[in-house]
């Protein structure tokens, strides 16, 4: 599928996490200044959704048990440490943030 467009960066809120839909793809974007960090939007504990919390410490923490997911790795920081959740390369290519689906 390779990189699709998901918005314009100033779409995305400083600090705040929101979810992009692809698809059946539920996606997780966090921007940190002209940054953006893109994972698979469901924690694979119970399947809340992690865009609904604000990264702390480059990582998306699950609303449900506290559960923290590297926004670069994917690794589960907190909770299960077999865990991970799927990240997606971004880049911002004058001014629209693409997402590679792979």
């Amino acid at each position: 599928m390779g990189y699709v467009s998901i918005g314009k960066l100033e779409d995305f809120t400083e600090g705040k996490g929101s979810e992009i839909l692809v698809g059946a793809r539920r996606i997780a974007v966090f921007r940190s200044g002209n940054t953006i960090r893109a994972i698979k939007n469901i924690c694979p504990h119970e399947g809340d959704l992690l865009h609904q919390c604000a990264p702390k410490d480059g990582a998306a923490v699950c609303l449900g048990h506290g559960w923290r997911f590297s926004l670069e790795t994917g690794a589960c920081l907190k909770g299960n440490p077999e865990s991970r959740v799927a990240v997606y390369p971004v880049r911002v290519n004058a001014g629209e943030v693409e997402v590679d689906l792979g």
